[in-house]
């Protein structure tokens, strides 16, 4: 059970540093980039250095999942921003429920019989729970409801990348080359390093500089925690204490309450209208998948 609240905690954590980096003065998209550094770092240490990095290169998942990677440092720094302009809920929301996608595509390769009716409900409550918290006008602590409703494209497209990822993962979860010791991390550690070398590839061509001491510090923090997201949950799927269809859905759930009810107590996060009926849209669609699941 610790490490499935550990899972939870760090989770909700990424999000309060995304919407905390602007008030402390740190530049996101370095942050970001050195978390992916120090995450992939912490990675490769426990998979097996070099000997990982080896076997890695010879799996059958290292095409689609650099290719994934390539996609993490654009969509991270979507994440923060729209952590950061349109509240906490809204960025849960639209990452969080992007299982609806590759619960929907699986479902679909393999056929339908197995899925319950109560399922299909969760899932056709998902996709407008996104769409009222993309429409929403964020929190009231951020930029005027005018502005803030024309960046309702940054949930949508952060759902729909999200759950990319989220379907490639999904995919060759079962591969048997996972099965080999480290390879789990290993398999995480690809896409962290590919996002660290696109976000330092984009910092040196936009010629803004280093990063300042504060970045680097954002960067650890962030790297850490990000891992630490990885690592427990891993140790959740290990320990079972719970079914494992069931993790998943239920870490989802949680961080979407917890990181809307923190955002609210610690940052001053005040959902309008709208993005409260994503909350409850969102929390139905996954209790319905974890109930019938």
């Amino acid at each position: 059970m610790l490490s499935f609240l550990a899972t939870i905690f760090s989770t909700v954590l990424i999000f309060l540093l995304f919407s905390s980096f602007r008030r402390w003065g740190i530049q996101t998209a370095w942050a970001i980039t050195v978390n992916y550094f120090v995450a992939g770092g912490l990675g490769w240490m426990l998979a097996g250095g070099v000997d990982a990095m080896h076997a890695s290169i010879q799996a059958p998942w290292i095409l689609p999942l650099s290719l994934i990677g390539m996609c993490f440092y654009p969509l991270f720094r979507l994440t923060a921003t729209c952590s950061q302009e349109l509240g906490i809920s809204v960025a849960t929301i639209a990452s969080k429920l992007s299982m609806a996608i590759p619960v929907l595509v699986l479902a679909l390769a393999d056929g339908m019989h197995d899925i319950h009716w109560g399922q299909w409900l969760g899932l056709s409550f998902a996709f407008p729970a996104v769409y009222l918290s993309a429409r929403s006008g964020g929190s009231q602590t951020h930029a005027s409801t005018t502005s803030v409703r024309g960046l309702w494209w940054m949930p949508m497209v952060m759902f729909a990348g999200s759950g990319c990822i989220d379907l490639v993962f999904g995919w060759y979860s079962t591969d048997p080359s996972l099965d080999a010791p480290g390879m789990q991390m290993a398999f995480a550690s690809v896409p962290f390093t590919l996002g660290g070398i696109v976000g330092l590839a984009h910092q040196v061509k936009l010629g803004q500089g280093w990063p300042k001491r504060r970045d680097i510090l954002g960067g650890l923090m962030l790297g850490v925690t990000n891992f630490g997201s990885l690592y427990f949950l891993l140790l959740a799927f290990d320990v079972q204490i719970m079914e494992r269809a069931m993790v998943i859905p239920m870490l989802n759930l949680s961080v979407i309450v917890l990181a809307t009810a923190a955002g609210m107590a610690l940052l001053g996060d005040k959902p309008d209208r709208q993005a409260r009926w994503g909350v409850v849209l969102a929390t139905a669609a996954i209790g319905l998948m974890m109930i019938f699941g």
